[in-house]
């Protein structure tokens, strides 16, 4: 049973939903059923893709730690000037 992405031509909502042989998809917002099913790229997972994803994931959190550091440090120079 595959899984499909529809768009609704009716209020435009984007979703995905398990298709079974006997059943029509419907929007889950408006219920309407008039979709157009929309292309969808296949997942690909290898050591090259789990590498990529994990670097991308460091320098997020690198960056993520350097503006919590910036705010924490901000914070104590006014709680300093304040108190």
């Amino acid at each position: 049973m595959p899984i499909y992405e529809y768009t609704c031509r009716g209020c435009d909502h984007r979703f995905e939903v398990l298709v079974r042989r006997d059943t029509k998809p419907v929007c889950p917002s408006c219920n309407s059923e008039q979709l157009e099913r929309q292309t969808s790229l296949p997942s690909v997972r290898s050591a090259g893709t789990r590498s990529l994803s994990m670097r991308a994931a460091r320098k997020r959190d690198s960056a993520q730690a350097k503006d919590r550091m910036h705010e924490q440090l901000k914070y104590e120079e006014s709680h300093d000037r304040h108190g």
